[in-house]
C-alpha cells in the first residue's frame, strides 16, 4: 500500500516539472506571450487531436452494461457542468467565469493521467473497460464546454454549439470514437505519423501552461524578445477557480461512483471511471480557454491548482478503490 501511495505522486510530478520549465522560460523572457500562443496553437490543432485519434481508435465498441456505465458517467459530468453554471448565476459570476469554471469542473485529465494510473493501480483489464471515459470526456463534455466558451465570448447559444462540433479537439475525439465503433484503423504510415504527433501533445501543452502562468507582463533587464501589443488578461477571481476545483476533485468522482453503481455497470468500469473522474482538470481546458480568450488565466490556475491538490486526493481515492478491487 505504501508503494501505491508513492506511485500516484510520482506520476503527477513529471507534469509539474514540465509546467515549471515553462514558468522558468517565461520569467527569463526566453518565451513571451506570442510564443505561448504558438505552443497552444500547435497543441490545439495537432497535438491533442492526434492523441485522441490515436488512443480512442483502439478502445473498441462497448457492450450494453458498459454503455450504461458510460452514459451514467457522462450524465454526472454534465450535471457538474450545469451545477457550476447555476452556482455562478447565484453568485453573480461573469459569463466568462461561469463558462470557464463549468468546463474546468467537468473535464478531467483522463487521457494523459487517468488511464496510466488506472493501469498501475487497478490493472490493464480495468483500464480497457474504462477507456471509453476518455471518449465521453472529449466528445460530450468538451463539446458542451467549448460551446459555453463560445457563448461567453459573445456568440449565440446555437452558433456556439455548432462551433464546438467543428472544434479540432472535439472532431478528433469523434473521429477516434467512430473508428473504434466501426472496427477500423488508420493506414500504417498515417498511424505512425499520428502516434508521433500524439506523443508531443501533453509535453507541449504543459510547457505552454507554465509559460502562461509565468508571464507577469513585467520586463527584465534588456529587451523582451517580442513586443506585447495587447493588454494582459485581467487577474481572475479565486472563487470560481476554487469551486471548480472542488467540483472536479470531489463532487464528480463521488457522483460517478454512485451513478455507475445505480446502473449496475461492471465493477471494473465503476472503479476505473471513478478513479478517472478524480483526476485534475485537463490541460485541454487551458488550451481551449486560451484559444477562445475566455477565462484564460483562470483556466491555467485551475489546472495548476487541481493538479497540485490531486497529489493527495488522487492518491487517497486510488488506495480506497484498490482495496475495493481486492
Amino acid at each position: 500500500m505504501t508503494d501505491l501511495l508513492l506511485d500516484v505522486p510520482q506520476r503527477v510530478l513529471p507534469f509539474f516539472m514540465l509546467v515549471a520549465a515553462g514558468v522558468v522560460l517565461a520569467r527569463l523572457r526566453l518565451f513571451d506571450a506570442r510564443m505561448s500562443t504558438g505552443l497552444s496553437t500547435y497543441v490545439y490543432w495537432i497535438g491533442f487531436p492526434a492523441l485522441l485519434i490515436h488512443s480512442l481508435s483502439r478502445v473498441g465498441a462497448p457492450d450494453r452494461a458498459l454503455a450504461l456505465g458510460l452514459t451514467a458517467y457522462g450524465a454526472c459530468a454534465l450535471l457538474v457542468v450545469a451545477l457550476m453554471v447555476t452556482v455562478g448565476l447565484a453568485l453573480r459570476w461573469t459569463r466568462e467565469e461561469r463558462a470557464g469554471a463549468a468546463l474546468a469542473g467537468g473535464l478531467g485529465n483522463s487521457a494523459f493521467l487517468g488511464l496510466p494510473i488506472v493501469v498501475s493501480v487497478l490493472g490493464p483489464e480495468t483500464a480497457r473497460l474504462s477507456a471509453g471515459v476518455v471518449a465521453v470526456d472529449f466528445v460530450v463534455v468538451a463539446a458542451v464546454g467549448v460551446g459555453l466558451l463560445g457563448w461567453a465570448g459573445g456568440r449565440s447559444t446555437w452558433r456556439s454549439l455548432m462551433q464546438a462540433l467543428r472544434n479540432p479537439i472535439v472532431l478528433a475525439a469523434i473521429t477516434g470514437t467512430a473508428l473504434a465503433l466501426l472496427g477500423l484503423s488508420l493506414p500504417g504510415m498515417l498511424d505512425r505519423a499520428v502516434a508521433a504527433a500524439a506523443a508531443s501533445g501533453s509535453p507541449v501543452a504543459l510547457v505552454a501552461l507554465g509559460v502562461a502562468l509565468g508571464l507577469t507582463g513585467e520586463p527584465i533587464a534588456g529587451e523582451p524578445c517580442e513586443p506585447a501589443p495587447e493588454e494582459p488578461a485581467p487577474t481572475p477571481r479565486w472563487g470560481p477557480i476554487i469551486l471548480a476545483a472542488v467540483a472536479k476533485l470531489a463532487i464528480l468522482p463521488a457522483a460517478a461512483w454512485i451513478a455507475t453503481g445505480l446502473v449496475d455497470a461492471p465493477l471494473g468500469f465503476r472503479l476505473g471511471a471513478t478513479l478517472m473522474a478524480a483526476t485534475p482538470t485537463a490541460v485541454n481546458v487551458f488550451i481551449q480557454t486560451k484559444a477562445h480568450s475566455v477565462f484564460e488565466r483562470g483556466g491555467a490556475r485551475t489546472v495548476a491548482l487541481t493538479t497540485a491538490v490531486s497529489c493527495l486526493t488522487l492518491s487517497a481515492v486510488a488506495v480506497l478503490l484498490a482495496r475495493m478491487a481486492v
